[in-house]
């Protein structure tokens, strides 16, 4: 998203319930999981590693894996600039 928050000082976060209004009033044929999962599937084709793919679309593949991994905010930066589409 870097591209288009240039120029931007300030994100305004709203609601799960206004983003799912505002998506089914732009896209009314989709539900807003359809984005998680070209999300994901970008991810996989670009090449990002398993585990930070899990931890961006919140994913868990057991509290084993959870409770011993902490993937730092740096690591999932790098992951996250390999998506290039």
């Amino acid at each position: 998203m870097r591209p288009y928050l240039e120029g931007v000082s300030a994100v305004k976060w709203v609601t799960a319930k206004y983003i799912r209004e505002k998506f089914n009033s732009i896209l009314p044929d989709h539900i807003l999981y359809d984005l998680r999962t070209t999300f994901y599937t970008h991810c996989v084709e670009c090449g990002l590693n398993q585990a930070a793919i899990d931890e961006m679309v919140g994913h868990s593949s057991g509290v084993l894996k959870d409770t011993y991994t902490d993937l730092s905010d740096e690591f999932l930066l790098k992951e996250a600039e390999k998506l290039v589409w």
